[in-house]
């Protein structure tokens, strides 16, 4: 995970993971107030220098489609929209 502060204070996070074959993003966000400085993208910069390093050659990120903020910042990165990709989930805390 990569965080940036502002005297001590998180303003912005990324959820970032690799399970060896495959990295992802998640979950990127940053405060109101700090928005539109480019903390986004040196986050997400930033976790995919760590990803590189543990050995990942791909990265995807996974964006709420209800979310259109998310939707405008990876449609203006280098980050291509997978039309054919699913995302299956299921709850499992009331088993």
């Amino acid at each position: 995970m990569a965080e940036d502060e502002d005297g001590g204070k998180i303003i912005g996070s990324i959820i970032a993971t690799f399970d060896g074959w495959r990295a992802h993003l998640a979950r990127l966000a940053v405060a109101t107030g700090y928005r539109r400085q480019g903390i986004a993208t040196l986050l997400a910069q930033e976790a995919e220098r760590r990803l590189r390093a543990q050995g990942a050659h791909r990265v995807d990120a996974l964006v709420e489609s209800d979310h259109p903020p998310a939707i405008a910042f990876w449609s203006a990165s280098d980050y291509t929209l997978r039309q054919n990709m699913l995302r299956y989930f299921r709850d499992i805390d009331d088993e």
